[in-house]
């Protein structure tokens, strides 16, 4: 037990030393984490539209204003060349050619021109919609008619998720893959390339004692990664936090022990630091786009989701976003739970076959 602990002070030390390590398990995803979600990607998106306008009277120019106020266009003025140019480029979806006496005391009707981007009909007919909603309400104004059917407003205090809300625990369960695959796969195939693993065997420490070293330093390190990752949510992108964190910690610490196994079954395999690489980007870098921590899984396509959704990666971040934007407890979380204790036996299984002491030393 003494032993033990001694390895795991040592290795934990060494962990903290090495630079690549900390950037690819803590800076990077963070960097990932601050870029989207300062992006902002829950915010309703803006629909450019060209105005053109000549000389208008007072009662137009009011009109052009009111349009100007609707929180969702991103209004550009110009002549009927600049805004055709602006939109043959793709660069609006909708021009709005308005008559300066559109607004006048008679009864003559009046146009308004609207030319529509094909390639963004969508955002072009949600625009002449606001519109037309906008001069019913301005005639019935005109008229002195009150609208006979009224909408009655209640304001309901909904935790509504936001998309770093949805985003952050993706991202710890990414930064939990990373760290366990690529530093055990890195470090033990250095090891067993130099033949330190070999070497081992000669001094009074048992083989299972520095690996029980290893994977505990490992697991406090991916502790120490959720924490972080919680407290900067928390501080800078005024994350809430729903669930229990113990039971967050407890599935951090559950795949963690899941990637682990993946970790040591790829430096067994490999025979040196050059293949490793190849082999965990071949594992991993399909799970960064399908396990589900950047978009939901219900997005890809239907043959796409039957495979997503078993991927070791899809059980680990659906159970953390659960837990932390849900509040579900152990039960609501207990089948992605047992999916990622069958994947950690298949994992560990696989690398005590693929993984040993007694490989070749490379010189």
């Amino acid at each position: 037990m003494k032993t033990t602990y001694k390895l795991t002070i040592a290795s934990l030390k060494m962990f903290l030393r090495n630079r690549q390590a900390l950037f690819f398990s803590l800076f990077m995803p963070f960097i990932i984490m601050f870029i989207f979600g300062s992006i902002g990607f829950d915010k309703p998106p803006k629909i450019d539209v060209g105005i053109i306008v000549h000389n208008p009277s007072a009662q137009t120019k009011a009109f052009v204003e009111n349009i100007k106020k609707f929180p969702t266009f991103n209004i550009t003025e110009g002549t009927m060349q600049e805004q055709k140019n602006l939109l043959d480029k793709g660069d609006l979806s909708v021009i709005l050619d308005i008559p300066d006496d559109l607004i006048t005391a008679g009864s003559a009707k009046k146009e308004i021109t609207a030319y529509v981007n094909a390639g963004k009909a969508g955002e072009a007919q949600a625009v002449v919609s606001i519109l037309n909603q906008i001069i019913t309400q301005r005639t019935l104004d005109a008229m002195r008619i009150s609208p006979s059917i009224a909408i009655k407003q209640v304001e309901v205090n909904a935790h509504n998720l936001r998309y770093i809300e949805f985003l952050l625990p993706g991202l710890i369960a990414l930064s939990v893959m990373q760290m366990a695959v690529f530093s055990v796969a890195f470090v033990f195939t250095q090891y067993k390339e130099k033949g330190v693993l070999k070497r081992l065997l000669a001094t009074p420490m048992r083989p299972f004692q520095f690996v029980t070293a290893n994977v505990i330093t490992r697991l406090i390190v991916s502790i120490l990664q959720a924490s972080i990752f919680i407290l900067a949510g928390v501080l800078i992108f005024k994350v809430h936090i729903i669930g229990s964190y113990p039971l967050v910690f407890l599935v951090v610490a559950l795949g963690a022990l899941m990637f682990l196994g993946l970790g040591f079954c790829i430096s067994g395999i490999a025979t040196t630091v050059d293949t490793v690489p190849a082999l965990a980007n071949i594992i991993v870098f399909p799970m960064l786009f399908l396990g589900g921590s950047f978009f939901p899984i219900s997005t890809m396509p239907t043959w796409l989701q039957a495979f997503a959704k078993f991927l070791p990666l899809t059980f680990f971040s659906t159970a953390l976003r659960d837990v932390m934007t849900k509040g579900a407890g152990f039960v609501e979380i207990s089948h992605n739970l047992l999916f990622m204790i069958i994947w950690a036996v298949i994992l560990i299984t696989l690398a005590t076959q693929a993984f040993g002491f007694q490989e070749r030393d490379s010189a």
